[in-house]
């Protein structure tokens, strides 16, 4: 008698959520699933993985075009449901929450009890937690504050062996075993699907103020730049960028009150050597916000996004090189940015047409 065909792979019964991509980066997704818990995400993995299928881990949808293309997507899988505060105290500044959260959610609890994460990665307050984990982007401020994987102390993954691990726990000073939390910082889903992660919270800083400085050039905006990172001032974040159709030296410091603050800016208005505007508060937050905005590494049509990272001390040579490598028709940059301090930068540019 002939054999049976092999029973085709059953359609997992997690619901979509609302807005789940049709394709990843042009490739079509097969079907979008949501568990509701790290124990069904494992059993999706695994099922998935005993039927031969490919898997593509979404979150806020704010990094699908980074990277390469996928060969295939047979399944996306959604975090939206393993969203949420699981464990917070506010008086020992340990925060436990899932993987499904967006940035501006945990941030706006932090807030509650003057506390936050200091991060600003491309992508905004719409990035999840485990989409920031995973692909490891950090803004501005990793100068003064560092990244996630400075703050991690904990996290929870789920594996295609239908196994939820974990690592880590709630405390500051943990020095048990090996560090395998800040091993996934950056993983990109290769160790597992994040499910939560523990961070230490910081507070808030009472003072935060930015300064703009309009430069003629690329070499003069960075020449800012180098005075700044040679002074006595601790900026959270020194950029150089095109912005608004001129390069601009951007600074912003924070500190305890207001007027242990100014003296800051002054001096910083001084090596600035430029006009330099003053922003505060909503102005300075909204101004950070558009710039992080042009730097996100969505898919647009017809443009290219390359974002590097090299030594603080070879930015310049980095950030020059990407402007003669533009094409004749993009003599500057839809958006570009150099990180003098921290190392790196990149450039958006149209792309073939």
């Amino acid at each position: 008698m002939p054999s049976n065909p092999p029973d085709p792979a059953p359609a997992p019964s997690r619901s979509a959520p609302p807005g789940a991509p049709v394709e990843i980066d042009g490739v079509p997704v097969g079907r979008t699933v949501a568990p509701a818990s790290p124990q069904e995400a494992a059993d999706l993995l695994a099922e998935a993985a005993g039927h031969g299928l490919a898997v593509a881990p979404v979150g806020g949808g704010t990094a699908l075009a980074l990277g390469n293309p996928p060969e295939q997507v047979d399944i996306a899988l959604a975090t939206a449901r393993l969203g949420g505060i699981i464990d917070y105290e506010p008086t020992d500044l340990v925060l436990s929450v899932g993987a499904g959260a967006p940035l501006g959610d945990v941030q706006a609890v932090l807030a509650e009890h003057g506390q936050g994460l200091p991060i600003d990665p491309p992508g905004g307050l719409e990035a999840t937690i485990g989409g920031l984990v995973a692909t490891a982007l950090a803004g501005p401020s990793r100068l003064g504050h560092g990244t996630l994987r400075d703050l991690l102390i904990g996290i929870a993954a789920a594996h295609p062996s239908g196994t939820v691990t974990k690592a880590g726990g709630m405390v500051v000073k943990n020095v048990t075993g090996f560090d395998l939390p800040r091993l996934y910082h950056g993983s990109l889903g290769t160790l597992g699907l994040i499910v939560s992660a523990n961070f230490k919270v910081l507070p808030l800083p009472r003072a935060d103020a930015t300064l703009l400085a309009p430069a003629p050039s690329l070499e003069a905006a960075l020449a800012a730049a180098a005075r700044l990172r040679a002074s006595r001032l601790q900026p959270v974040a020194l950029e150089a960028a095109w912005f608004d159709g001129g390069w601009l030296t951007a600074v912003r410091l924070t500190g305890g009150r207001d007027d242990t603050l100014r003296p800051l800016l002054d001096e910083a208005r001084s090596l600035l050597a430029a006009d330099a505007e003053a922003l505060a508060g909503p102005e300075a937050a909204a101004w950070w916000r558009a710039y992080l905005a042009r730097q996100e590494p969505r898919a647009a049509e017809r443009e290219v996004l390359v974002r590097c990272a090299v030594r603080p001390r070879q930015t310049g040579a980095l950030a020059s090189g990407l402007l003669a490598a533009l094409p004749p028709r993009a003599a500057a940059p839809r958006r570009g940015a150099a990180a003098p301090a921290r190392g790196g930068g990149g450039a958006r540019a149209p792309g073939a047409a």
